[in-house]
């Protein structure tokens, strides 16, 4: 009768355990080499809600997640997948991506538009809070440097916050700690300093 109620519960615990893990992304698109958890990535593979994906060096890929959320990395950079949660029959929904180094695009999906703006992108030095966009973020001149290309963000360091609110406004952050500099807007051979380091060749 014991064993019978410890089978009952594991039946219980391993489902909910499989849960924590699901898939929550394709990589749809892959230009040199990619891995997760030290494995190969190949256009088609499928991501869990929890990965690490690293990119080596000229290499660039594309992340489609459930909700189309869509994240493109370039060279040398490492995005780990906090959380992933996408309810499209209830409505619910979350997405916390951090990006510890490299350069990253970010075009957001159904979550960024549930009440709250569920979505936030992090970075070693600043956080960004996301109300339905597109940007790129990396290091051109400083630790971070953040563009917005349609909708809006706000870019938040412990030294304060910039509201990005037109397309191609840009902050930078020169140091960790540091508040984001003033909102300007970004001439042409940066905005494309900035596209070709996240381009597919």
């Amino acid at each position: 009768m014991r064993l019978a109620r410890v089978v009952a519960v594991l039946a219980v615990l391993v489902p909910a355990a499989n849960v924590m893990a699901e898939d929550a992304a394709t990589i749809t698109r892959l230009q040199g080499r990619a891995l997760a958890a030290g494995t190969p990535l190949a256009q088609g593979s499928r991501v869990a809600d929890d990965a690490t994906i690293t990119t080596g060096p000229g290499s660039r890929v594309e992340v489609r997640f459930d909700d189309d959320t869509l994240v493109v990395l370039g060279e040398n950079a490492t995005l780990k997948v906090e959380s992933f949660r996408y309810a499209p029959q209830s409505a619910q929904g979350e997405a916390r991506l951090r990006v510890e180094q490299g350069a990253f695009l970010v075009t957001t999906g159904a979550v960024a538009k549930l009440p709250g703006r569920p979505l936030s992108v992090a970075t070693p030095v600043a956080s960004i809070g996301v109300r339905g966009t597109k940007f790129w973020g990396g290091s051109l001149d400083n630790p971070l440097d953040v563009l917005l290309l349609d909708g809006a963000i706000t870019v938040k360091t412990p030294g304060g916050s910039a509201d990005l609110n037109n397309p191609l406004e840009g902050t930078d952050v020169k140091s960790p700690g540091a508040a984001p500099s003033p909102v300007g807007t970004w001439k042409a051979p940066r905005v494309a300093r900035a596209m070709n380091s996240v381009s597919f060749q």
